[in-house]
């Protein structure tokens, strides 16, 4: 078994810490490219959220815009019910009236309501565009 010297020694320990250095190495550049998409997609996410909430809070004050309209209607059909009602002599006509209003109520209520839910699942699809884009890739 032959003796080795120092300097071949010095040598291959010289050899192996530069291979564990290239690996090192590698794998700090694997990390920072690593590093580098997590900081694309948090940044993507920040920017969809910061949308969404524009978005949302637009739809939010269409939908408070609507409400309100839709109950100053409501409430200004209630009060010429009351008129109508209070001119009334027959319970028939009292009836009739009182039917009339609760189906066109029914119907605006409805109508309304569809569009909101409309408005909403609009919303929702506009407000998901960019995370189903970052799923995609």
């Amino acid at each position: 078994m032959a003796k080795t010297t120092g300097t071949a020694r010095a040598k291959a320990e010289a050899r192996v810490t530069e291979a564990t250095t290239k690996k090192l190495e590698a794998g700090m550049d694997q990390l920072a490219g690593f590093a580098s998409k997590f900081t694309d997609y948090a940044e993507g996410g920040v920017k969809a959220m910061t949308d969404s909430a524009v978005a949302s809070t637009e739809v939010m004050r269409e939908l408070g815009n609507r409400n309100m309209t839709f109950m100053t209607q409501a409430m200004e059909q209630s009060v010429e019910l009351t008129q109508a009602l209070a001119g009334v002599r027959d319970p028939r006509e009292a009836f009739e009236l009182q039917s009339s209003f609760a189906k066109s109520m029914f119907s605006a209520y409805t109508t309304e309501l569809t569009k909101q839910t409309e408005l909403c699942v609009s919303a929702w699809r506009e407000a998901a565009k960019p995370y189903m884009a970052s799923f995609a890739k």
